[in-house]
């Protein structure tokens, strides 16, 4: 391609992405203001928009009388969400949830199961493939509808979409998620930890913090990091997994928890919850026993806060209906160590925030492929979806 044609071809795709930039908040817009808010003429803006309504991007309809220009309607044009969609998956110990959304990231269908965290692993990879598939079915949608796809799961993931090490899922260290729902979906799928993806949920829809930390809190610990509004996995989907440190005590941490309940429980859910329960009433072991809690947390905690300095730590898990009690002693003791010792909150988002953050993944993947696509390619969404 001569290079005039080349720049031409370039500086189009360019105008391309301003204006779907502007228009992918959702407010629909007349001519005028998408020209003001992207800095393009009336003309180039018009040309660009109607090629984009062309493609299948945007909606176009008539403005109301308010909006008319010299006795010609105006037309308010808006982005079309529902021209692709995403799916996140939650393969979780207890419950697998699979949520369908469309590009503006609204939800529009979830289906989930309970499965027994003792499942075998080629039970619970079925019930994960039979979730997606009522998930799909109850959205009136199929594979070709589904543009991305991202999983979250307990343990350490790698960025190949295997999962390297899970201490809580039989079976489950050396599964490859990412090839198992690829072949489900008939496309690429992106694997994540659950702490990241639940991180990424909270900075999205949460409390939005530009530098935080997702501080998982149950039968195990955990850790996600949004680092500048990035979601942080580091080099091989690793990073924030402190608790590898056997000296930091996450490990067992809630077993010691537990071991102050009655008869030691075999059950750490509801030890863990009795213990929670009668430290409330002042029993003193109880309250030793979730100090010694608190303190391992902090433990671990501090070590990252020293190292990444967050705006917030974010309390979400299992165990966050105990967070009246574990906040203020984890906020103690970051304060003896750290200069600056972080906000810390509950999460917004409860048992949500895995599957919301698995769709801010599959439309992030999205995303990358729009801006991604060669310039000599016609920006559509055939080209988007079949780009995976």
């Amino acid at each position: 391609m001569p290079g005039a044609a080349r720049d031409q071809t370039m500086l189009r795709r360019a105008n391309e992405l301003t204006v779907l930039a502007v228009l992918r908040d959702g407010t629909p817009r007349v001519m005028r203001d998408i020209a003001d808010q992207t800095g393009l003429s009336w003309r180039t803006a018009s040309v660009v928009t109607e090629s984009l309504e062309g493609h299948g991007w945007l909606a176009g309809t008539e403005a109301d009388a308010g909006d008319k220009r010299l006795g010609r309607p105006a037309r308010r044009y808006r982005f079309r969400a529902e021209a692709g969609h995403v799916a996140g998956i939650d393969i979780g110990a207890h419950a697998i949830c699979v949520y369908l959304a469309d590009l503006a990231g609204t939800i529009v269908g979830m289906h989930r199961v309970r499965v027994s965290p003792g499942e075998p692993a080629a039970d619970r990879l079925a019930a994960a493939e039979a979730t997606v598939q009522a998930a799909l079915d109850a959205a009136q949608l199929g594979n070709a509808d589904v543009w991305a796809a991202a999983v979250g799961t307990t343990g350490i993931v790698g960025l190949d979409g295997v999962v390297t090490k899970s201490a809580v899922l039989p079976g489950w260290t050396g599964v490859d998620l990412g090839g198992r729902m690829g072949a489900l979906l008939g496309r690429p799928v992106t694997v994540a930890n659950d702490s990241n993806l639940a991180v990424l949920a909270e900075h999205w829809r949460g409390h939005r913090a530009d530098t935080m930390i997702y501080l998982l809190v149950g039968v195990r610990l955990g850790t996600g990091l949004v680092i500048r509004g990035q979601l942080h996995r580091g080099a091989a989907g690793a990073a924030g997994e402190i608790g590898e440190i056997g000296e930091i005590g996450w490990s067992d941490a809630a077993q010691r928890l537990a071991a102050a309940a009655p008869g030691h429980l075999a059950d750490l859910d509801g030890a863990a919850r009795h213990v929670f329960a009668a430290a409330r009433h002042q029993d003193p072991a109880a309250v030793a026993a979730v100090d010694r809690f608190a303190t391992d947390i902090a433990r671990g905690l501090t070590a990252m806060v020293l190292t990444i300095d967050p705006d917030v730590v974010v309390l979400g898990g299992g165990f966050a209906y105990a967070a009246d009690l574990l906040m203020p002693r984890i906020d103690q003791r970051l304060g003896e160590t750290c200069p600056h010792s972080p906000r810390l909150a509950t999460s917004r988002l409860g048992d949500e925030a895995v599957g919301l953050g698995a769709v801010r993944l599959a439309l992030d993947t999205v995303e990358q492929r729009i801006t991604g696509l060669s310039s000599g390619t016609p920006l559509t969404p055939a080209a988007i979806s079949a780009s995976a």
